[in-house]
C-alpha cells in the first residue's frame, strides 16, 4: 500500500545518515587502532604519531555523532512520530507534519484505533527487525570466526588479540546485535499481545488499559534498544506486509 511519510523523509533520514556515519567512523578507528600496533614507534615516530592523532580525532568525532543522534536527532524524530500517531488515533492535529496512508484501520473509537495502530506498527516492526537480524547474524558469525582464528594463532601478539576482541565485543557490533535480537523478540511479543487483545478483551476499561500498556511497551522498547529500523527493508517488505495487514484486519474485523 502506497504511503506518504514526511516524518521518515525529514527526520529519520538524518538519524540513519548519522548512524551509518558512526558505523564507518567506528571501523576507521578500529583500523587505526590495529595499524598503531604494527608501527614501531622507535623506527617510525612521526608515522606513529600521525596514526595515533587520527585515531583520537576519530574517537572524538564518533562521540559527537553518537551524542547528536541519541540526544537530539532520534528524540526529535520519535516525538514527531508519536505526535502523528496520537493525531491519527484521536482525530486531532498535534503537528502539521502528518503521514498519509501510514495507519490503516476502520476503528472509530480512539482507544480501539490506538490499539489497531499499535498492532499494525508491531507487525511491520517485527518483520523489519527480523530482516535486519538475519544480516547481523551472518556478520556476527564471520566476526566470531575471525576472532577465533586470531585467538588460536600462536603468532598473533596479545595486543592484536585484545584489540580485535575490543572491536568485536564493542557497542557497535556484538552489543548492537544482542539489542537487535531483543528488539525483534519484543516486537513479536507486542504483536501477539495486541492481536489477542482484539480477540479476548471486550470490556472498555480493560481494553483501554491494555491498549495503553502495549503502546507504552512498544515505545519503551524502541527507546531502550536505540536502533533505527532500516528504511530499505521497509520498502522491500511494504507490499507483502501491507497485504498481510489487510488479511489481519478482515480476520479481526478492524
Amino acid at each position: 500500500m502506497p504511503r506518504l511519510d514526511p516524518i521518515r523523509d525529514d527526520y529519520y533520514r538524518q538519524v540513519e545518515l548519522v548512524d551509518k556515519s558512526s558505523d564507518w567512523l567506528f571501523y576507521v578507528g578500529a583500523s587505526f587502532s590495529l595499524l598503531s600496533l604494527c608501527i614501531d614507534q622507535v623506527t617510525f615516530p612521526r608515522l606513529s604519531n600521525v596514526v595515533l592523532t587520527l585515531f583520537c580525532l576519530d574517537v572524538v568525532a564518533l562521540l559527537c555523532l553518537s551524542m547528536t543522534s541519541r540526544l537530539y536527532l532520534t528524540p526529535r524524530a520519535e516525538n514527531k512520530r508519536r505526535q502523528d500517531f496520537f493525531s491519527s488515533a484521536f482525530s486531532v492535529n498535534l503537528t502539521h507534519v502528518r503521514t498519509e496512508g501510514y495507519y490503516n484501520n476502520d476503528q472509530v473509537l480512539p482507544f480501539r484505533r490506538l490499539a489497531a495502530q499499535t498492532l499494525e506498527n508491531s507487525l511491520f516492526s517485527k518483520a523489519i527487525a527480523l530482516r535486519m537480524a538475519r544480516r547481523e547474524r551472518i556478520k556476527i558469525a564471520i566476526y566470531g570466526i575471525i576472532w577465533l582464528l586470531v585467538a588460536i594463532n600462536r603468532q598473533a601478539s596479545i595486543g592484536v588479540i585484545l584489540t580485535i576482541s575490543q572491536v568485536i565485543f564493542s557497542e557497535q557490533i556484538f552489543a548492537k546485535f544482542f539489542r537487535l535480537e531483543w528488539l525483534r523478540s519484543r516486537f513479536e511479543y507486542i504483536y501477539e499481545a495486541s492481536y489477542r487483545l482484539f480477540q479476548t478483551t471486550s470490556r472498555s476499561a480493560n481494553f483501554n488499559a491494555c491498549a495503553l500498556e502495549l503502546l507504552t511497551m512498544y515505545e519503551t522498547t524502541k527507546a531502550t534498544a536505540s536502533i533505527t529500523l532500516d528504511s530499505r527493508d521497509f520498502s522491500s517488505i511494504n507490499k507483502k506486509i501491507s497485504a498481510e495487514w489487510e488479511s489481519i484486519k478482515t480476520i479481526l474485523d478492524i
